[in-house]
């Protein structure tokens, strides 16, 4: 099995994974209960054209999407199966922000986690950012989960919870915890 590396998106090399892109959020959503944009039930006609707008973004240069994939020759198109995560980080697009960056999805394939997946995704994003100028990043994550965990590990410094903070099926809410990160050193 080829070693995970993580990839920057391009729409030549890997526009094709487009729908596996999809499936994975979408299995992120129904199967882990993470919170997202969507709720279930989750369709084509939700999640295509959502990504085509992640992409278009990328392409514009406000966002940063990163693939783990499984290393490959030079010219060698990935395919859907080698898909094992991604991570986006949006751009501030402000005067005021343009240090700034959100990370706001790490997803990993189930059946690649607990394999440095998270990290190697959440460091290339860093590495992005900080190679784009953004040497302050920020996350949120769902109250008590995985993730949560996974940005404390990381580094992440917690600014503070809000309850209540997502919609939730079938009538619930959850809270959700906001994170803050600065590339610079300390003096």
């Amino acid at each position: 099995m080829a070693t995970p590396t993580t990839y920057i998106f391009s729409p030549e090399q890997h526009g094709h994974l487009i729908p596996y892109i999809a499936a994975l959020h979408a299995s992120c959503i129904s199967v882990d209960h993470m919170i997202g944009p969507f709720l279930p039930p989750l369709t084509n006609e939700k999640l295509l054209p959502w990504w085509k707008e992640r992409i278009l973004e990328a392409n514009q240069g406000t966002r940063v999407i990163v693939l783990l994939l499984p290393e490959t020759a030079p010219g060698v198109k990935p395919t859907g199966p080698d898909l094992r995560g991604l991570a986006m980080l949006k751009l501030s697009e402000t005067e005021t922000g343009s240090f700034r960056g959100q990370i706001d999805a790490v997803l990993v394939n189930q059946k690649h986690r607990r394999q440095g997946g998270a990290k190697a995704l959440v460091d290339a994003l860093e590495y992005e950012a900080a190679r784009r100028g953004r040497t302050l990043l920020l996350v949120d994550c769902e109250t008590d989960s995985v993730a949560e965990t996974a940005f404390i590990r990381f580094g992440y410094v917690e600014i503070g919870k809000v309850p209540h903070f997502s919609r939730v099926l079938p009538n619930g809410k959850k809270g959700e915890t906001f994170f803050y990160k600065d590339l610079l050193p300390s003096p």
